[in-house]
């Protein structure tokens, strides 16, 4: 399978994630169920696809119980506290809580119970059930005399489609997970592969700026008999002349970043600059110093 067929059979796999996730929880009612079940259909897709070993071998298949069942436990309790928390501020501003006060409650409450769980896969899980319940109790109207029973008809029903949409969200994952984990080569069993898009920490400094292969990065130092020396940068016209960009210009004891053009260059300085490949001989003449990283 070529790089751009296998990263295509990847999307489309996870494309059909959402959608039977989201197809068999669409009867259920809430914003919570379509979220719960789309976001931990991606989170057993992709936590498959990462395992360092995986085949229908039972010591495999066992392998990935005892990893999913910790997590899936997990996340069912940090769903469970925000449903609760929920519940009890959602019924507090039912009998005269402040509704702001009961929101802002409600929101850092349930984040900081889900974060704090072991092994919970994501907190938003937990903070979206809690905000969906006490909306939910929100717009009841005035409780009657039989308040615990309109109290508990509003959650018991969010809980039960919740936690169905969970389970439910966890099976996609894992159903269409173990054959595309099956079918993948080796280079694309991780997140880490190009088929998923990287955080800017995990990515190159090319792919981030988007300089493309034509640009090279270098650190390059201005020698004392540099023409360039006690010159500005609009002087000297680096940019202009050669297509360089300068990003900093690091002068002991500081450094300075996007330097503007009256800047002006001294001896030692050493320039961090964004060069065209076929002008960096062009470069280290000019300035008559060394590359001291690239």
């Amino acid at each position: 399978m070529g790089k751009k067929v296998t990263i295509f059979f990847i999307l489309a796999m996870r494309a059909i994630v959402v959608g039977v996730a989201y197809y068999l929880v669409r009867g259920l009612p809430g914003l919570t169920s379509s979220f719960v079940s789309i976001f931990v259909g991606f989170l057993s897709f992709d936590l498959i696809v990462a395992m360092p070993k995986f085949s229908i071998r039972f010591r495999h298949l066992r392998d990935l119980l005892l990893v999913l069942l910790p997590r899936m436990s997990a996340t069912a309790l940090s769903l469970a506290g925000g449903l609760l928390v929920g519940v009890i501020f959602g019924g507090l501003t039912k009998v005269g809580l402040p509704v702001l006060a009961g929101a802002v409650l409600t929101v850092g409450i349930a984040y900081s119970f889900a974060s704090n769980v072991k092994g919970s896969i994501s907190s938003y899980v937990g903070l979206v059930s809690a905000v969906e319940m006490f909306d939910r109790i929100g717009r009841l109207g005035a409780f009657t005399e039989e308040w615990l029973q309109d109290l508990g008809g509003a959650a018991g029903q969010l809980v039960y489609s919740t936690f169905l949409a969970l389970l439910l969200g966890w099976l996609v994952g894992i159903v269409i997970g173990i054959p595309t984990r099956l079918f993948l080569p080796r280079g694309f069993r991780t997140v880490k592969s190009s088929a998923y898009a990287q955080p800017l920490w995990m990515r190159s400094f090319k792919d981030v700026t988007q300089f493309g292969d034509d640009k090279v990065l270098l650190q390059v130092e201005l020698s004392e008999d540099s023409a360039l020396a006690y010159h500005s940068l609009a002087e000297v016209g680096l940019g202009r002349d050669l297509g360089v960009h300068v990003i900093s210009i690091i002068r002991s004891p500081q450094e300075i970043i996007s330097p503007r053009g009256a800047d002006v260059l001294l001896p030692l300085d050493q320039l961090v600059v964004v060069v065209p490949s076929g002008q960096v001989q062009n470069l280290i003449s000019l300035m008559k110093g060394r590359v001291l990283g690239e």
